[in-house]
Formats: C-alpha cells, structure tokens, sequence
C-alpha cells in the first residue's frame, strides 16, 4: 500500500471506531429511557472497550470523556 492509502484507511478505520462508540451511546440513552439499566450498563461497559481499544490503537492525549465528544460530534457521513 501507498502512505496516501495508509493514511486513507487509518482515518476511515478511526472513523469506524467513532461511529460505534457515538452509536452505542445512543443505544445506552434508550435503554435507560426503556428503563433497562442491566442493557444500559452492558452497553456502557462495550462503549468502554471501544474507547480503551481506540486509546491502544492510535494513542493520542484525549480523554475517554474527550473521545466520547469527539464521537458524539455531528461531522463525517455518519
């Protein structure tokens, strides 16, 4: 692979991994308004290893709060 494709699939790859932190959020917010803090809580705890498998991967000086805005923010083509 050329850098310009590397660099093209660790942005998409960095992008996956937003979209599904920003989508499991989501999720959590309607469990709990379901009323089902066990989903709730499972889905937290899958948003986590998410955040943590992001941090590994590509580690940056963001915070796991810092991460989650970065996920929630309405930019991309997600």
């Amino acid at each position: 692979m050329k850098r310009r494709e590397l660099d093209v699939h660790t942005q998409d790859r960095r992008d996956e991994y937003l979209a599904l932190i920003n989508m499991l959020g989501y999720a959590q917010g309607i469990a709990r308004t379901l009323g089902a803090a066990s989903a709730a809580t499972h889905v937290d705890s899958a948003r986590q290893t998410l955040v943590a498998a992001l941090q590994t991967e590509f580690p940056s000086n963001i915070s796991d709060d810092g991460v989650k805005r970065l996920a929630a923010a309405t930019l991309g083509h997600c």
